[in-house]
């Protein structure tokens, strides 16, 4: 995808101005917002210094617009910057009235990013709570995110078949996380998404999650049962970058 540098000033800022709610999954916060950002090769060092410093001055300004940043570890490299809203009225939230104070040092800060970036794109998604598993409040390390495509005829199946089999087995299986969302925006609307947290690499030595529920058997018919239902599905893994991410304080005991 193509730059174009004013689009993108414009969308850098609505990064900085939109990402309100808190980074793990709030009861009433259903809507997730994620920018992936592909940085250009030789300025990957660039991008992480002036997001770095575009934190501290908010943090410095007691911003409540929080958000996490993960890097792909599959997939192209890029960044995905995260947030969660409660209603869709906080997309249409302007510049934070906290950071009034240094309105242009985070505009210069934002320009001299949008000069990193090759290239980005935003999606929306929904999250089904009745489709999730209750939210941990602790960040994971790493996430595992499968993406799949469903056939339109057979979308509500789909769904029905993650409520009925999936949803049970993520939980028999022990997974702290299991976070299924319907794309809303910037995807085909019959694209889902789950989320699985992980600590690392080795996790995937053993089975895990659904896997570990079902048994090598149980898995393979469960996989007979969603081929037919979806058009295609990939999976990915991204890490956890908690220094470049803004994120709100650690309650006090």
């Amino acid at each position: 995808m193509g730059i174009n540098p004013g689009s993108v000033v414009c969308r850098w800022v609505a990064i900085a101005a939109i990402a309100a709610g808190m980074v793990t999954v709030a009861s009433a916060q259903n809507i997730r917002s994620i920018t992936f950002v592909s940085v250009k090769p030789d300025r990957i060092g660039d991008f992480q210094t002036e997001l770095k410093e575009l934190h501290a001055l908010m943090k410095k300004d007691n911003s409540t617009r929080y958000s996490s940043v993960w890097m792909s570890l599959t997939g192209p490299r890029e960044y995905a910057i995260v947030s969660y809203h409660s209603k869709w009225s906080e997309l249409d939230a302007g510049a934070d009235p906290n950071t009034k104070d240094d309105a242009g040092d985070l505009a210069r800060l934002q320009t001299r990013m949008v000069d990193c970036a090759a290239s980005w794109r935003r999606t929306i998604e929904e999250i089904q709570p009745d489709l999730s598993l209750p939210t941990s409040t602790e960040m994971p390390k790493m996430v595992r995110v499968l993406t799949t495509v469903v056939r339109p005829e057979k979308y509500k199946e789909y769904l029905d078949l993650v409520k009925s089999d999936v949803l049970p087995a993520a939980q028999k299986g022990g997974l702290k996380t299991y976070i299924f969302a319907e794309a809303r925006y910037g995807a085909p609307n019959t694209q889902v998404s789950s989320v699985i947290a992980m600590d690392k690499w080795a996790d995937l030595d053993e089975p895990l999650g659904i896997e570990k529920a079902l048994g090598k058997e149980g898995y393979q018919a469960l996989l007979v049962k969603v081929r037919p239902l979806i058009v295609q599905a990939e999976v990915n893994e991204y890490r956890f970058e908690p220094d470049l991410s803004y994120l709100p304080p650690a309650p006090t005991k």
